[in-house]
């Protein structure tokens, strides 16, 4: 993952509300009370959050400009579609909420570095990209976490997959909180991929020392059903579950499950909210975007409705998104916690991962750990040239038949092998090296089952 961008530490950036001046009065989105902290609906006027609330977490997916498609959003004026107009819109937003933890998707690289990151270090913030290896059209964007430097700080480097970067972040108190910031695949007809995706990105956490885990971000599939959140709240996909109106494919059962007793902020009873909408005109509403805790460690205080209050909710149904007062096609979410108990669990251990019941099954594993080695690599930090040769380097010998020795020829292939192999390692950075290290094991372990 890329480090924090020290290009852009020394710029002074103004403050946000100071460049929305048109929305410094507006209001505050309500806080949602948790039952178990208060059954009220109560609209926040503290920048600091509810009361009580150890822990804030705000996601927002914030539209890069890249996809911004005048024919797709023809019902928003170009001036409001600009850049220029969103981006200090968004600002503010993330400034008003001051939330601890602040994980966005849709971010440019460019942006990231130039504008976004100079923006938030005057807030107080320190923050960390998605690896920028594939900049380029087809790759512009990426997540990027940012986490409040009086309050957090980082432990290790963050890890990137394609669609997740995943942060350990440690306060004052030692207590530490795994951020997976995912955004998933996009396709509405690859339920399967995004499950992966998640177990992927749950799969990482495994090893890495922690105390609770939050999972955010856009997940392109409806929270009230869908293969995604039935994965995370039961642990694996069970079967009959729906998603765009059509049955998850059984694929979906077979990936293997995680080990996370993990709820979602948003409940079922919140019917009103939602956080994407297109066209407007009562159309079409999905909450696409979604945030998971463990509930071990972790207590909901409140959670953040997208909406200041009903008259809001219903102007965003009748006009859409984007417009000229919400700078993105999705809505932030947040939620605010608390941490519970005397004695936090340890959940630095490797997510349970399924034993093979049937011959069907042991290929998923084969192919997931083939999979999660292929996106170590292609996550890598190394130059395209590194990379060919790393995989050259890793190539492997046809198999001998059982029982007879490798010929000198061989021998000396393997023994030219592991040197180019050594040589390279040795010429890259400590977390490059890890990771390749990490991706031949998979891929070793791939080819064995």
């Amino acid at each position: 993952a890329q480090a924090p961008s020290q290009r852009g530490r020394p710029r002074a950036a103004r403050s946000p509300l100071a460049l929305a001046p048109s929305i410094v009065g507006a209001r505050a989105r309500a806080w949602l009370w948790s039952p178990g902290a208060m059954c009220e609906h109560v609209t926040r006027t503290s920048p600091l959050g509810p009361p009580d609330a150890e822990l804030t977490v705000l996601s927002w997916n914030v539209l890069a400009p890249t996809w911004v498609d005048p024919i797709r959003y023809s019902h928003v004026a170009s001036d409001a579609l600009s850049w220029a107009h969103r981006f200090p819109l968004i600002l503010a937003e993330i400034e008003r909420t001051a939330a601890a933890v602040v994980c966005l998707q849709e971010v440019e690289f460019g942006i990231y570095e130039e504008e976004l990151f100079p923006a938030l270090v005057s807030l107080g913030y320190e923050g960390a990209m998605q690896n920028d290896r594939k900049r380029g059209s087809d790759h512009p964007a990426g997540n990027a976490t940012f986490w409040r430097a009086s309050s957090l700080h980082l432990v290790g480097a963050p890890l990137p997959r394609s669609r997740t970067l995943t942060t350990v972040l440690e306060d004052d108190a030692g207590r530490r909180l795994a951020v997976v910031n995912c955004h998933l695949e996009g396709d509405p007809r690859q339920p399967v991929s995004r499950v992966k995706q998640l177990q992927s990105g749950l799969h990482q956490l495994g090893g890495l020392a922690h105390h609770a885990a939050i999972v955010v971000g856009d997940f392109n599939c409806d929270l009230r059903s869908s293969a995604a959140a039935a994965y995370l709240a039961f642990g694996c996909v069970p079967p009959g579950v729906s998603e765009w109106g059509r049955e998850v494919p059984s694929a979906a059962s077979a990936v293997p499950p995680h080990g996370y007793a993990l709820a979602s902020a948003y409940g079922t009873e919140l019917t009103e909210e939602f956080s994407f909408t297109l066209r407007g005109q009562l159309g079409s509403v999905w909450f696409l975007d979604q945030l998971w805790f463990t509930t071990a460690a972790l207590q909901l205080v409140a959670t953040r409705s997208a909406f200041t209050d009903p008259s809001h909710r219903q102007a965003i149904l009748e006009t859409g998104l984007p417009s000229a007062s919400e700078p993105s096609d999705h809505l932030p979410i947040a939620a605010a916690f608390r941490w519970v108990g005397s004695s936090l669990p340890d959940l630095g251990v490797r997510p349970a991962t399924a034993s093979p019941t049937s011959d069907a099954q042991a290929p998923a594993a084969a192919e997931d750990l083939a999979a999660e080695a292929a996106e170590l690599l292609e996550a890598c930090p190394i130059t395209a040239e590194q990379r060919a040769e790393w995989l050259a380097a890793t190539a492997q010998l046809p198999e001998l038949p059982k029982g007879k020795k490798p010929s000198p020829e061989q021998l000396a292939e393997l023994k030219e092998l592991q040197r180019r192999r050594e040589e390279l390692l040795a010429s890259v950075g400590e977390e490059a090296r890890a990771m390749l290290v990490r991706a031949q094991q998979l891929a070793r372990k791939a080819r064995k089952q």
